[in-house]
C-alpha cells in the first residue's frame, strides 16, 4: 500500500498550480509529532505564549501541552484548506451564474427558432453554440471534481494524522478534536470540511444545466427533416455510450469541426461522464466522512466515560490489595452460583423428609431468584455509596440463609428451608459485581474482567451440582438430623461463605471513585460547593418546558413497544424452561432411571460446563448471522427438544433420549440468551 504522504504529494503535483500551498501539509505534521515526542518535558512557563488560548488550566501538564501544540498547527493547516475550498466554491458559483444567464438566452433563441421551423446554417450555428456551452459546463464540472478530490484528500489527511498522533502519544486527541464537528454551540472549520452542502448545490446546478441542454438538443435535432435514418441511429448510439476519454478530449477541443451537423455526433449524453465522475468522488468522500460521524456519535455516549477512564488504573498498575479485591469480587459471584445449584440434586429428597413431596423442590429452588430480584434493586442503590458494606450484607445473608437451610431438618420445618433459600437470594451480589468491574477497570481491561466474571459464574454453575455429587459419597454415619446428605450442602456453603466473609472484611479495599462522583462536597463561605461539577444547564433551563413536558407525555409506554416486550417475553420463557429443566432433573432421573444424587449432580455439572462451548459458538456465529436469525434457530432447537424430551411411552423412556434433549434444551436456552 502506498504511503499516504507520498500519495498526497503525487496528487498535489498533478494539481500543482491549483493546490499549491493549500492542502494540509501531512508530512510537516508528521515531523511535528516526531519532534514534540523527542523534546524533553516542557512546563507551562516554557510553552509558547500563543498557545494559551487552548491551554486553560491544563497547561502545566506536559502531555497536554504537547497535544495542544500539535492541535494548534493542525488548526492552521485545516483553516488554510477550508479557506481555499470556500474561495474556489465562490468562483465556481460565479461561473455557473454567468453560464446560466447565457444558457437562458440560448434556450429562448432556440425556442424562437423552432417556432419558425428554421433549418440549414442557423440550425448548425445553434448546435455549435450548444456544443460550446456544453464544453464550458464540462470544464466547470471538471473543476468541481477537482475540489471534491481536494476535500476528500484533506478529510483523509485529518483522520490519518490524528490516528498517528494518538498512536505516538499518551494523550488521545481524536475524540476530543472531532467532537467540535457535533458541538452546535462551538464554531469549527471542521463543519465546512465535513459538510459539503456547498458542493452539493454546485453539482445540482450542473445537473440541471446538462438536463436542459440535452432537452434543447433533442428538440433541435427532432425538427431536422433532412437527417438520414442511419445518422439518427448513430446519434442514439453515441448518446447512450458516453466515454470519459471522449469528454476529456472534447473539453480541450477548440475547433468545432468535429461537431458538424451531417455527422450528428451527440453533444450531450443521458449520463454525463463528468457527473458520473463527480458522483463517484462524492461517494468516496462520504465514505471517508462517515468515520467522523461514527466517532462523533460514539463521543456523545463515551466522552465522559473516556475522560474518567484515564483516571482508572490499568490491570498491571493495580496494587496487590486492589488485585485481591477484584479476585474477591469474582469469588462472590462464584459462591452465589455454587450456592444456587448445589441444592438441586438433593432438595427433592429434603422436601420428602420434611413431609412434603419431591415436587416441592420447585418452590425451594424458586425462592432464591425471587429474592435476587428484590436484592438487585437494593444493591443498585447501595453500590452508589459503598461496595464493602453491600458485599458484607450480601455475604451475611448467605451465611444466615445456609444456617436456616441446614437446621431445617433438625427442627422439621419447611419454613426454615424456604427462609434459608430466600436469604440466599439476597446473597446475590451480581449487580454489585458488574458495577464494581465497570467502576474499577478501564476500557482496556474491562472486557477481560467481564469475561472473568462470566467464567466465574459458569464455573459456579457447574461446581454446585458437582459438589453435591461428591457429598453423596460421604458416609454420614447413623441416621441423624444435623449432618445428613440433605443438610450437607447448607453446612458446606456456610463454611465457604464464612471464610469468604472473613477474608473480605480483612482484605477488600474500596475502589477510588472520585472520578465518578467527585470529592466530598464542602460548602464554602460564598455558597459554592467544593468538588462539585458545574451544572450542564443553567438554573432557568432546569425547569421542563411546555414542549418538553408535552413530548414526555406523548412518549408511548414501554408495553406498546412490541420488539422490547417480545424480547422480555423470550427472556422470561427461556429462563422458565432452563430452571424447569434444572430443578426437575433430580426428580425425573430418580423416577425413570433410579439415579441417586451422585448421578444427577454429575449430569447437572456436565450441563453447566457446556455453557463455555455454547457461548463460543454463538460469539462466532454472531459475526455471520443477524441476532434475529440466531434467536429464531435457538427457539426451533428448544421447541424440538421440548417435544423430544417428553415421555410418550413411559415403559420405553431411555436415558439417551432424556440426556440428548436435555443437553439440546440447555444449549438452546444459553445460545438464545446472548443475542436476545
Amino acid at each position: 500500500m502506498v504511503e499516504f504522504g507520498k500519495l498526497l504529494e503525487a496528487e498535489q503535483g498533478a494539481h500543482d498550480a491549483a493546490w499549491a500551498g493549500h492542502c494540509i501539509d501531512y508530512n510537516s505534521l508528521k515531523k511535528t509529532i516526531k519532534r514534540i515526542n523527542e523534546e524533553p518535558t516542557l512546563t507551562g512557563s516554557r510553552s509558547s505564549s500563543r498557545l494559551t488560548v487552548y491551554q486553560h488550566n491544563d497547561s502545566l501538564h506536559p502531555t497536554t501541552c504537547r497535544s495542544t501544540r500539535f492541535r494548534y498547527e493542525l488548526d492552521n493547516e485545516i483553516e488554510r484548506a477550508v479557506l481555499y475550498c470556500l474561495e474556489v466554491q465562490g468562483i465556481l458559483a460565479s461561473d455557473l451564474d454567468s453560464l446560466s444567464v447565457k444558457r437562458e438566452k440560448f434556450v429562448d433563441a432556440a425556442h424562437s427558432m423552432l417556432q419558425f421551423y428554421v433549418r440549414g446554417e442557423r440550425l448548425q450555428s445553434a448546435l455549435e453554440e450548444l456544443q460550446n456551452m456544453h464544453n464550458e459546463y464540462s470544464r466547470v464540472g471538471m473543476k468541481i471534481l477537482s475540489i471534491v478530490k481536494f476535500v476528500d484528500l484533506n478529510v483523509t489527511a485529518v483522520r490519518k494524522i490524528l490516528k498517528k498522533h494518538d498512536k505516538n502519544s499518551n494523550k488521545k486527541l481524536s475524540h476530543s478534536y472531532l467532537s467540535a464537528y457535533t458541538n452546535e454551540s462551538a464554531d469549527s472549520h471542521l463543519d465546512q470540511l465535513y459538510n459539503n452542502e456547498g458542493l452539493a448545490s454546485l453539482v445540482l446546478t450542473l445537473k440541471r444545466a446538462f438536463a436542459e441542454l440535452r432537452q434543447v438538443e433533442a428538440e433541435l435535432l427532432g425538427h431536422d427533416d433532412d437527417v438520414e435514418d442511419d445518422k439518427k441511429a448513430n446519434y442514439r448510439r453515441s448518446s447512450s455510450l458516453p466515454a470519459v476519454a471522449e469528454l476529456a478530449h472534447r473539453t480541450h477541443q477548440s475547433s468545432p469541426s468535429m461537431w458538424s451537423v451531417p455527422d450528428l455526433v451527440a453533444i450531450t449524453h443521458e449520463k454525463e461522464p463528468v457527473l458520473s465522475m463527480i458522483r463517484l468522488a462524492r461517494d468516496r468522500l462520504k465514505t471517508n466522512s462517515q468515520y467522523v460521524d461514527i466517532i462523533a456519535a460514539q463521543l456523545m455516549f463515551d466522552d465522559d466515560s473516556d475522560e474518567n477512564d484515564d483516571k482508572k488504573l490499568r490491570r498491571d498498575e493495580m496494587t496487590d490489595t486492589q488485585k485481591l479485591s477484584s479476585f474477591l469480587n469474582l469469588c462472590s459471584t462464584f459462591l452465589y452460583m455454587t450456592n444456587y445449584y448445589i441444592v438441586a440434586p438433593t432438595c427433592g429428597m429434603y422436601a420428602e423428609r420434611l413431609g412434603s413431596t419431591e415436587a416441592f423442590a420447585g418452590y425451594i429452588i424458586g425462592m432464591t431468584p425471587n429474592a435476587a430480584l428484590l436484592a438487585t434493586v437494593l444493591y443498585g442503590w447501595w453500590s452508589n455509596h459503598s461496595y464493602k458494606s453491600a458485599f458484607v450484607f450480601a455475604a451475611s445473608c448467605s451465611v444466615t440463609g445456609n444456617i436456616f437451610y441446614a437446621l431445617a431438618l433438625h427442627y422439621r420445618s419447611l419454613t426454615f428451608v424456604l427462609i434459608g433459600r430466600f436469604l440466599n437470594g439476597f446473597g446475590s451480589a451480581r449487580s454489585i459485581n458488574r458495577r464494581f468491574i465497570a467502576d474499577t477497570f478501564n476500557k482496556h481491561d474491562r472486557t477481560a474482567a467481564s469475561a472473568a466474571f462470566v467464567t466465574a459464574a459458569a464455573l459456579g454453575m457447574a461446581a454446585g451440582p458437582a459438589l453435591a455429587a461428591m457429598l453423596s459419597h460421604v458416609d454420614y454415619g447413623a441416621e441423624g438430623t444435623m449432618l445428613t446428605l440433605e443438610t450437607s450442602p447448607g453446612w458446606v456453603m456456610l463454611l465457604l461463605w464464612s471464610c469468604f466473609l472473613m477474608f473480605f472484611v480483612l482484605f477488600f479495599e474500596e475502589p477510588d471513585r472520585s472520578h465518578i462522583f467527585g470529592n466530598t462536597r464542602v460548602v464554602e463561605p460564598d455558597g459554592k460547593v467544593e468538588g462539585e461539577s458545574k451544572y450542564l444547564l443553567e438554573s432557568q433551563d432546569l425547569q421542563p418546558t411546555a414542549e418538553g413536558a408535552e413530548s414526555e407525555e406523548d412518549e408511548p409506554p414501554i408495553y406498546s413497544n412490541v420488539p422490547v416486550m417480545m424480547t422480555l417475553w423470550l427472556y422470561f420463557m427461556l429462563k422458565l424452561v432452563l430452571e424447569t429443566l434444572l430443578s426437575s432433573a433430580p426428580m425425573l432421573t430418580k423416577f425413570f432411571f433410579s439415579w441417586d444424587s451422585s448421578y444427577s449432580g454429575s449430569f447437572l455439572a456436565c450441563l453447566g460446563l457446556l455453557m463455555f462451548p455454547a457461548n463460543v459458538c454463538v460469539a462466532r456465529l454472531s459475526h455471520r448471522y443477524e441476532d434475529r436469525e440466531l434467536i429464531y434457530h435457538s427457539m426451533v432447537l428448544i421447541m424440538i427438544s421440548l417435544i423430544g424430551i417428553v415421555s410418550y411411552f413411559p415403559g420405553h423412556y431411555s436415558q439417551v433420549q432424556y440426556c440428548l434433549f436435555a443437553i439440546c434444551i440447555f444449549i438452546g436456552t444459553n445460545a438464545m440468551e446472548g443475542p436476545n
